[in-house]
């Protein structure tokens, strides 16, 4: 997992080469102005979903992983709790290959996610987004870049 603030995300540039295509898909419109939706960000596989959502309480939310897909997750607007884990320290529910998706029961850490931060999540990188923030829930904006494992 990776955890840094959107200024600093050239740094990451050559950890995937998809994630210059992040970079150039965030400069492209400013993401208050882009509307919630899946965008593709190139012609490999890569793309980003764009939501709104009012934050839950802890236990309304739940652990997720992919196998297929690098999340790349990047607050635009509030601010939420992501729960974050490693994979192997979780009960898992069965893969879903199709949707890309597994459920795990766990415990996780949480962070504060604020406007202008991002989090990388590989594989084995365990998270729980949509936490509320302290006590109020809020509305936030997040760009889910889904970013293929294999190049």
């Amino acid at each position: 997992m990776i955890y840094d603030t959107i200024d600093n995300f050239a740094q990451y540039h050559c950890i995937h080469k998809h994630f210059i295509d992040v970079s150039r898909f965030l400069e492209s419109t400013p993401g208050p102005e882009r509307s919630d939706g899946k965008y593709e960000i190139n012609d490999q596989g890569a793309y980003v979903i764009i939501e709104t959502y009012e934050t839950k309480d802890v236990s309304d939310c739940f652990i997720e992983c992919h196998r297929k897909y690098i999340d790349v997750q990047v607050l635009i607007e509030g601010i939420e709790h992501v729960g974050v884990c490693h994979r192997s320290t979780c009960a898992a529910f069965p893969y879903d290959e199709e949707k890309d998706f597994q459920r795990l029961t766990g415990d996780a850490d949480l962070l504060a996610l604020g406007a202008g931060s991002f989090m990388i999540f590989y594989p084995e990188d365990a998270h729980m987004p949509k936490v509320r923030y302290r006590e109020a829930s809020r509305k936030v904006k997040k760009a889910v870049f889904k970013i293929p494992v294999q190049i």
